[in-house]
């Protein structure tokens, strides 16, 4: 029998969520101090997708971040990566939630 991680405990039951719910929370988040890349990038047939990067490493806050933003401007898109990805021609409307939730962003390429 090889020696492994515990992944089970009667008391605790699966020890894998518990450690992965320890490593989502990185603390409080301090959105004033925060400056975002905005770019907007294009694919094949000119499909817009707006990227988001300088995300802090809270991965709750940035799941939470690109729900609200993905609810509010009524369109697709994800977090993944250490990226949110926003779908189609949206650049603008992105900026204006930022603005409302004054967070500082930063324009990079076209």
């Amino acid at each position: 029998m090889s020696k492994g991680k515990i992944v089970w405990s009667d008391e605790h039951g699966d020890l894998r969520k518990i450690r992965s719910n320890e490593q989502n929370n990185d603390g409080v988040v301090d959105e004033s101090s925060l400056t975002l890349q905005l770019r907007r990038l294009t694919s094949g047939k000119g499909r817009a997708v707006i990227e988001m990067t300088g995300l802090p490493s809270n991965k709750n806050w940035c799941k939470k971040l690109a729900k609200d933003l993905k609810k509010s401007l009524g369109v697709g898109g994800a977090y993944k990566n250490n990226f949110i990805e926003i779908h189609g021609e949206k650049l603008n409307d992105v900026k204006e939630f930022l603005e409302k939730r004054e967070i500082l962003y930063k324009q990079i390429g076209g």
